[in-house]
């Protein structure tokens, strides 16, 4: 299949929809994120609470673009599964680590692949043919990803590009630490792309011609941009490295790689409400050196969790203007991070582009990436124990729906010791 647009849809979502007898295909895309029956919605009509404290939304059903190829739902007997092979993706929009619905349970079992929305939107949407994509049944085994649709290219489909008319980009990515995944971005207003470094070589999907913004992500933390063009027939040769500055840090909470999955609730937020019973508290005490990641919130909100306090002890020889810096990688409703150290107060950052979407209480965590930086006088600092407070400018609604923000990480760069 593949669906063919000229403009964007009202309501402002394109996407196949199965429905489905759930009492055949109970199972959702990971179990029962996305299950509501016999649970109350509690924020809009998509957020729902259950008798034991769980929480479920459909949008927890989400997996990255760039991991998604295939996914479905089961039963005892039978699957079905929706399968995006190859350039699937190329006329969405949101890039490789775009999440959006993929199933939901109620009285229907319903299958989704979304193409486009408004969900946690980052950037315009494309227009012209979405796809090839499937829908496979199965008596319960995983389909492969490898699907071929070159068929298409005899059937006269609009917008159908085959593959002798696109080009390819190959290279090096270096500069990207082993411990991180090293992800490579191709776009323009028409198409989009990307690929995995495997050691430190990448090459990219069949594109379609034409001048590209390149990126490189450490994990999903841009670290380097650069353009190129493809060209019909051609493999380009292109190398990229990080840019990403390594400056010397008298402490560091978290990586900078776009992700929070490493804080505090960091591992839950993908499946489940802040709310959700299962959730450890909010906000909290942090002690360097004492306290892991773990320990620290993975976000802040103006009206509910309280703030987050770093204890952190300075030497003779540290005590001297640092910088401090804080990463995020959303924010709702303006959030963003207000700070203080003993008698010096940071100015307010002003609030940052908005999506006009709920993020983190549905299970998204990506936006735009702010990253927010201070210079920290040494009269605010002194020898041995300091008390970094983090808290949230912004208002919003109630609880968790307020002004807040998710961290990335959080650096005072300066002198190791």
């Amino acid at each position: 299949m593949a669906t063919y647009i000229t403009g964007e849809v009202d309501p402002g979502e394109l996407r196949w929809l199965a429905r489905l007898r759930q009492n055949e295909l109970p199972e959702g895309v990971h179990g029962n994120v996305g299950n509501t029956i016999g649970c109350t919605a509690f924020e809009g009509s998509d957020t729902f609470k259950c008798s034991n404290g769980e929480t479920r939304c459909k949008m927890y059903t989400s997996d990255r673009f760039i991991d998604d190829q295939v996914h479905g739902v089961s039963g005892t007997n039978a699957a079905v599964w929706m399968i995006m092979p190859g350039n699937a993706y190329e006329t969405s929009s949101g890039g490789p680590f775009m999440r959006d619905i993929n199933s939901q349970t109620g009285s229907d079992q319903e299958l989704y692949w979304y193409m486009n929305s408004g969900h946690v939107r980052t950037e315009s949407w494309r227009f012209g043919l979405m796809g090839p994509y499937a829908m496979t049944f199965t008596k319960g085994e995983t389909p492969s990803a490898d699907l071929d649709t070159s068929f298409f290219g005899s059937l006269s489909i609009e917008g159908y590009v085959p593959e002798d008319e696109r080009g390819s980009i190959s290279g090096a990515a270096s500069g990207v630490p082993n411990d991180f995944e090293a992800v490579l971005h191709w776009y323009n207003d028409k198409a989009q792309y990307w690929a995995k470094a495997n050691g430190g070589k990448f090459k990219s999907p069949l594109m379609k011609t034409g001048s590209y913004t390149m990126k490189l992500y450490k994990g999903e933390y841009e670290v380097a941009n650069d353009t190129v063009s493809v060209t019909a027939g051609k493999d380009t040769a292109k190398d990229i490295a990080s840019v990403e500055p390594t400056p010397s840090v008298v402490w560091r909470i978290g990586d900078f790689d776009g992700q929070p999955f490493e804080l505090k609730n960091g591992k839950n937020i993908e499946r489940m409400h802040p709310s959700d019973s299962r959730m450890s508290s909010w906000g909290g005490t942090f002690t360097v050196g004492q306290s892991s990641p773990s320990d620290f919130p993975m976000a802040l909100f103006s009206k509910t969790g309280g703030n987050v306090e770093v204890n952190f002890d300075l030497a003779q020889s540290q005590v001297q203007d640092l910088t401090l810096r804080v990463g995020t990688t959303l924010s709702f409703k303006g959030g963003r991070p207000s700070v203080a150290i003993g008698s010096w107060t940071g100015k307010d950052p002003g609030a940052p582009k908005l999506i006009d979407s709920r993020g983190v209480t549905r299970g998204a965590y990506r936006g735009y990436g702010e990253v927010y930086t201070w210079s920290v006088p040494s009269s605010a600092l002194t020898t041995g124990q300091n008390t970094l407070t983090l808290g949230v400018y912004g208002s919003g609604d109630q609880d968790f729906l307020s002004a807040n923000y998710i961290v990335d990480a959080i650096e005072l760069q300066g002198p190791a010791s």
